[in-house]
């Protein structure tokens, strides 16, 4: 039953994104790019912050479950922080690909240490995650650099602008490759939680989905209206009710 009560809200988001399609009139248009920048920048750092105090408390308890839910997160957050940089108007003078496409691509890496958190992992690879912690946050924030200065440099291929037309094939293929590993681990916290009810597996179930809903969002919503804001609303609902959970 205490599971059963998060399935109509968290089928909420898809049904306000498939009305706010369906209804442009409905499909709201807000563009102001300061806003944008500072919101979601300010956003995505806390939540980097936060999944980074995750990451320590993991290593301190040599959990990698945990561990890895955290890369999962600070991977999301710091790719959505490089989307606030690029906002055109404010560093850059323009729109570029970078703008368009860091948070999906942050949400493809993150799939895949989400859904490597919902491994069963044997003690022994474990414990050859944990011994090998610092090589794979060292990749992740070497991700995020290379692809914050290659962005915000205006190097070719993310120098120019995408149209909605242009933008909607990588936006649909990223999400394809990302809601298999979304789906797949939010399927196995959702189990977990089954088996041992705790707050934590619940809670990083439900983030999970909701990231998931974003990737969908990021695929389908109009750029500055509505249906794209939502996508941003949602990836905050995520990195906050766990980061809630995780210091209770």
């Amino acid at each position: 039953m205490a599971v059963t009560r998060w399935f109509v809200p968290l089928a909420l988001p898809v049904a306000g994104l498939l009305l706010l399609l369906s209804r442009p009139r409905l499909d709201a248009h807000w563009e102001h790019h300061p806003a944008h920048f500072w919101l979601v920048l300010i956003t995505a750092l806390l939540s980097v912050v936060l999944a980074n105090l995750s990451g320590e408390a993991a290593r301190k308890l040599g959990d990698a479950r945990l561990f890895l839910v955290s890369l999962a997160f600070v991977t999301s957050a710091g790719f959505l922080a490089l989307h606030a940089l690029a906002t055109p108007g404010v560093l850059l003078e323009n729109k570029n690909t970078g703008f368009v496409i860091a948070t999906p691509v942050g949400l493809v890496i993150a799939g895949v240490f989400a859904a490597a958190s919902a491994l069963d992992l044997s003690p022994g690879a474990s414990a050859a995650v944990m011994r090998r912690q610092w090589l794979l946050r060292g990749i992740v924030f070497g991700l995020l650099a290379a692809w914050g200065i290659y962005s915000l440099a205006n190097l070719h291929p993310l120098d120019r602008a995408l149209s909605p037309e242009e933008a909607h094939g990588p936006l649909y293929g990223l999400a394809a490759v990302a809601l298999p590993f979304y789906a797949f681990a939010a399927v196995r916290y959702l189990g977990l939680f089954r088996r041992r009810p705790a707050a934590m597996p619940l809670a990083i179930f439900v983030a999970f989905t909701l990231l998931a809903e974003a990737m969908i969002a990021i695929a389908f919503g109009r750029n500055w209206h509505a249906s794209w804001w939502e996508w941003h609303v949602l990836m905050t609902l995520a990195f906050g009710l766990v980061a809630v959970v995780a210091r209770q």
